[in-house]
């Protein structure tokens, strides 16, 4: 799969001289299992990966379970509970444009 400059860029950026790893544990579990071949679940795993193989192979497999989950723990933060949360990233918008996003949040 040819990912998004965006994405190549962060996981370039995360996992250094790894990244050609992390490119090739992402492209396979998208041949094993289409549905992860979005953009969206993509940023989600690499967020929540913080550059570790470790974490990534982790997240990998969470979201070929269920890729609700990376969503849920990249994009949410809990409030005051375990059933409500707040949508506080969105990965939608790739990662250029959500830090200049949460930026001019952080302004106002």
């Amino acid at each position: 799969m040819k990912f998004k400059d965006d994405i190549l860029k962060k996981i370039n950026s995360d996992f250094k001289e790894k990244s050609d790893e992390a490119i090739k544990a992402i492209n396979n579990a998208i041949k094993k299992a289409d549905y992860l071949n979005n953009d969206r679940i993509i940023r989600c795993i690499i967020f929540l990966s913080e550059g570790n193989m470790d974490e990534l192979h982790k997240n990998i497999g969470v979201a070929t379970m269920d890729p609700r989950d990376i969503m849920l723990w990249a994009e949410y933060e809990p409030l005051n509970g375990i059933e409500k949360f707040k949508r506080v990233r969105d990965f939608d918008k790739n990662f250029d444009e959500r830090l200049e996003r949460q930026c001019e949040i952080q302004k106002n």
